[in-house]
């Protein structure tokens, strides 16, 4: 028999705008919606009314968070912080790994992805081919010249998972594993990086789509060198931002969003085991993570990650700009999804569309959250 779920009266996100109708989920596709589908005894009947239904929210960089770390996890580690990220709203997330040793990394990939859960959609490769000047909380021995052979025994391992890595496009050897990367439908993201622009726009000329968290771990914008950072600000190319209030002021959200658009900028997490929890100590990696006042940093004072969620992003962007929510959706959800190409069945409340729902109320909060056609987070019992 299949599973029919039926949200009554939300206030949906369509095209753009907001109406007010139902949606028919039927085995994880939107089959209906409409502004009155009956009720029938094997639908499950969720009552929207006060609710604001959304697309999905996506974060493709995420270190874990809820006392879980990707570079340490178990598999149901992993399984339980896809939980949490759930109740933050989130239907897709890319785990990701920071640099360590290559048989850890290698242990990790291959128990990352053997994880099965709705929101999990692949493995984010946080180095480990990364400039030692702007390795931020990396660790400098395990950082690696790139190499087409040693990411595809990461590949290997990791199921064909790998769907992002970032690299310092400046390094030997950077071009060749781009055109390799290119080739196997990875999406290239510069960070980490000393490249001067000559070489950032090079990268992004060979293919490279998106920028790492951008002002943070790389050269800063000069009148007479232009470095990394305008490159990524030129090209017409996505550049994510950590919209924590602490790894970017927020009129840099708003200059960045003023240059770049709303549809080429991703707001990101990068979140810690940390996030979700109070301030103390952690680990990312082999680092020790102290967090004090939300902001995480290691013990030298550099910041390392965040104890963002994304559902506190959406609400820090509609702080931070003023702008109506109808214009910030996409930040945290359809514009990584554009990135790496998914948007044919993902990222739109539509008809014959994979059932990707965050429901909020009047106050940004996630309600519920449906992934892949399943509910994977509920506030309200009833639901």
């Amino acid at each position: 028999m299949p599973e029919y779920i039926l949200i009554k009266e939300g206030t949906l996100f369509l095209e753009g705008s907001f109406h007010r109708k139902d949606i028919l989920i039927k085995n994880s596709v939107i089959k209906e919606i409409s502004p009155e589908i009956p009720i029938k005894k094997e639908y499950r009947v969720i009552k929207a009314k006060e609710l604001t239904i959304l697309p999905g929210f996506v974060d493709i960089h995420t270190h874990g968070g809820n006392l879980v770390d990707f570079n340490t996890a178990s598999k149901e580690e992993v399984i339980s912080v896809s939980h949490f990220f759930a109740s933050k709203g989130v239907t897709s997330f890319y785990a990701t790994l920071v640099t360590d040793s290559i048989d850890i990394l290698k242990k990790q990939l291959d128990i990352i992805s053997s994880v099965d859960t709705p929101n999990l959609r692949g493995i984010h490769l946080e180095g480990p081919f990364l400039s030692i000047l702007y390795r931020g909380a990396m660790n400098e021995e395990y950082l690696k010249e790139p190499s087409i052979e040693l990411f595809n025994e990461f590949q290997k391992s990791a199921r064909g998972q790998i769907k992002i890595i970032t690299l310092a496009p400046e390094l030997p050897s950077s071009k060749q594993l781009i055109k390799e990367l290119m080739v196997q439908g990875i999406v290239v993201s510069i960070g980490h990086s000393n490249a001067t622009y000559e070489e950032a726009k090079e990268s992004i000329e060979m293919g490279a789509l998106s920028t790492t968290h951008i002002m943070n771990a790389m050269e800063m914008l000069h009148r007479h060198v232009p470095g990394i950072m305008t490159a990524a600000l030129e090209a017409d190319t996505y550049c994510e931002m950590i919209c924590d209030g602490f790894h970017l002021h927020p009129a840099l959200i708003r200059l960045l969003l003023k240059i770049k658009g709303t549809d080429k900028m991703i707001a990101v997490t990068d979140s810690l085991m940390a996030a979700g929890c109070i301030d103390g100590f952690y680990t990312l990696g082999k680092n020790t993570i102290v967090v004090e006042n939300g902001d995480a940093k290691l013990l030298n004072g550099i910041r390392a990650g965040s104890t963002l969620t994304l559902d506190k992003a959406l609400r820090n962007l509609e702080k931070f700009t003023k702008r109506p929510i109808n214009e910030l959706i996409s930040l945290v959800s359809t514009n990584a999804l554009e990135m790496l190409g998914l948007t044919k069945q993902r990222g739109k409340i539509k008809t014959n569309f994979i059932a990707d729902i965050t429901a909020i109320n009047k106050n940004t909060e996630v309600v519920f959250t449906i992934a892949n056609g399943q509910i994977m987070y509920s506030k309200d019992r009833n639901v």
